[in-house]
């Protein structure tokens, strides 16, 4: 686990395998704020660019802040940390991606039912 938030912004940016460009544009920073957070030099981010990061992806915010808990959060769900990433990335997606990957899921579901008749 990384010590700082820092490290963890970069260790979820890693994880998520976006682009630092395209992260920020997700939360609706600019890419010089999330560039001195990343860097050390912004220590005490803002509550709304902490807060945006938890709603968009996911993230439970005392991970983020002090490296506590589980990285992902899903209120009212109780997964494994795997299927919890597997749902954020999903998130990333394109909403036409996630219609395929919908799609796919559907079709192994009724195959999966027809093959229990």
């Amino acid at each position: 686990m990384k010590k700082t938030l820092a490290g963890r912004l970069a260790q979820l940016i890693e994880t998520l395998n976006i682009k630092q460009s395209d992260f920020a544009q997700r939360i609706q920073f600019a890419q010089s704020y999330v560039s001195m957070v990343l860097s050390g030099s912004k220590k005490n981010p803002s509550p709304r660019f902490i807060n945006a990061i938890c709603n968009e992806f996911c993230i439970n915010p005392e991970w983020l802040k002090s490296g506590k808990g589980d990285i992902y959060v899903l209120p009212g769900l109780t997964l494994s940390p795997e299927k919890t990433e597997i749902l954020a990335k999903f998130q990333l997606l394109p909403v036409e991606k996630q219609k395929v990957v919908e799609d796919i899921i559907n079709a192994f579901l009724l195959q999966s039912m027809n093959d229990k008749e």
